[in-house]
């Protein structure tokens, strides 16, 4: 009486195993995260999508007026939108290759850009049209401005960092150093530079131009080497809090690659308290930071890389308060109102999006 039922129940698995694995339906294992947005809520905080570019946004700023965000692409063209409504208001053209950087002046007349085509241009926002363009034979691989809007600091393939006065359009300041991050401290008086291997981080008087100090990561522990060359990675981003108490730097996270491949710790993110001096985060978020930026009460910290999610995080601890899903590509671009109730981002699925995270 077994052998029928054994025969069936071969005849049903062999019949199962013919069906292609494209017909069997699969089952998404979704963790239960506390603190983390629902789909419901990820509706309501995603209120527009800018499209019109037709490569990826690399670099995303916001004026200090918050009437315009400017968004910068692989296509090689710069976008002027108003974040309110969605509308493009104009489109910068005469770039040559794709767009690394751009900042907008103090008094919203400005934008300055870079690009891969080894130049630094200068744009009248009212009408679009070209100011100046300065070449830069060795690219540049950072840019800021101080506080007041007058002085632009960029640093350069040629291991120097320049300090431009916007007014004579001279250079009133060479310092000699890798960079390819720049941070300012929010009284103005700070300048921190990163670009070494090894993850140092060098600190500057903006008066006399003088270095202060440096931050370095600590060497990875020896059981977590695999090739026994691992250091820490030269920043891809810098940002300080708007208290001063906190410099955070996001650079390059190759922890999943092999001993032959990886040339980092793998620990992507780090943190100091700048007051004490202390190293207060050395880990990985699970990928590269390409972007990273700080809330302005100093609270949270939001980060975009490869990955296609939006994080917030605390600052203190690290860990994740929001995440934000809608992205297609990697995130490449971000950008905060004043009052930091409104997120914009840039994505390599050729779009700028804007979330409300605050009521």
């Amino acid at each position: 009486m077994k052998l029928p039922i054994l025969f069936k129940t071969l005849t049903l698995l062999g019949f199962f195993l013919t069906i292609p694995f494209s017909m069997i339906p699969t089952f998404q294992v979704i963790a239960n995260t506390p603190n983390t947005s629902t789909d419901t809520e990820q509706v309501k905080r995603l209120k527009l999508t800018l499209s019109g570019h037709t490569e990826p946004v690399r670099a995303l700023t916001l004026s200090a007026s918050g009437q315009v965000i400017a968004s910068g692409s692989d296509d090689k063209t710069i976008k002027l939108w108003n974040p309110a409504t969605g509308v493009l208001l104009r489109t910068l053209t005469g770039h040559r290759e794709r767009i690394k950087s751009i900042l907008i002046t103090p008094d919203n007349q400005t934008l300055i850009s870079t690009s891969l085509d080894n130049t630094i241009k200068f744009w009248n926002t009212q009408t679009g049209k070209e100011i100046r363009t300065i070449v830069e034979k060795t690219g540049v691989r950072a840019m800021l401005l101080t506080l007041d809007g007058q002085t632009l600091i960029s640093g350069s393939g040629d291991n120097t960092i320049k300090f431009r006065n916007l007014k004579t359009q001279k250079i009133d300041r060479i310092l000699k150093v890798e960079t390819t991050a720049l941070a300012i401290s929010p009284d103005g008086k700070t300048l921190f530079s990163g670009g070494e291997n090894g993850g140092k981080i060098r600190v500057w008087s903006l008066l006399t131009g003088k270095q202060l100090g440096s931050f370095t990561p600590p060497l990875p522990k020896k059981e977590d080497l695999i090739n026994g060359s691992e250091r820490a990675s030269a920043p891809i981003t810098l940002a300080v809090s708007n208290d001063g108490t906190m410099l955070l730097c996001g650079g390059h996270d190759d922890s999943f690659q092999s001993g032959g491949v990886r040339s980092t710790d793998g620990k992507g993110f780090k943190a100091w308290d700048l007051k004490t001096g202390k190293l207060v985060h050395n880990l990985s978020l699970g990928m590269s930071i390409n972007t990273l930026i700080i809330s302005p009460d100093s609270k949270t910290f939001i980060t975009g890389g490869l990955g296609r999610e939006i994080i917030l995080r605390d600052i203190k601890t690290g860990k994740s308060v929001m995440k934000l899903t809608g992205h297609a590509g990697g995130i490449y671009g971000l950008a905060l109102s004043s009052d930091g109730k409104t997120l914009y981002s840039g994505s390599g699925d050729k779009s700028v999006k804007v979330w409300q995270i605050k009521p």
